[in-house]
């Protein structure tokens, strides 16, 4: 049996989008992000001149696979507001491989159970 054989070396974007489910924008927040450092979606939204609610989106989703944070900022004067900052390099290469080990299992747990169509 052969294992099909990647043809071209894989960089680190498509790595990271094909990991975590990210599309081209989401990424491109990303490095938005890193570049400028801790901000609030409708700054980042400036900075990329897209529509806030599409920044915010992506930062959710950035946020909800581990790649950034958001932290919640209270004002004197009552309420709150959300910055959003990029975790470490180290943290994202955590979470990747932990998302790579559930694939795999996952992978793994379904090919087993070929056995039980026969």
């Amino acid at each position: 049996m052969q294992v099909k054989q990647m043809r071209t070396q894989m960089k680190c974007d498509d790595a990271i989008k094909c990991v975590f489910d990210l599309k081209d924008l989401d990424l491109r927040v990303y490095k938005k992000l890193k570049q400028v450092g801790p901000i609030r979606a409708n700054e980042l939204a400036s900075h990329l001149n897209r529509e806030r609610s599409t920044v915010y989106r992506s930062l959710q989703k950035l946020s909800k696979c581990g790649i950034c944070k958001k932290i919640t900022k209270t004002l004197k004067e009552g309420g709150y507001y959300h910055i959003y900052q990029c975790n470490s390099t180290k943290n994202i290469q955590k979470e990747a491989q932990k998302c790579l080990e559930r694939w795999y299992l996952n992978v793994k747990k379904t090919l087993e159970s070929l056995n039980e169509l026969n």
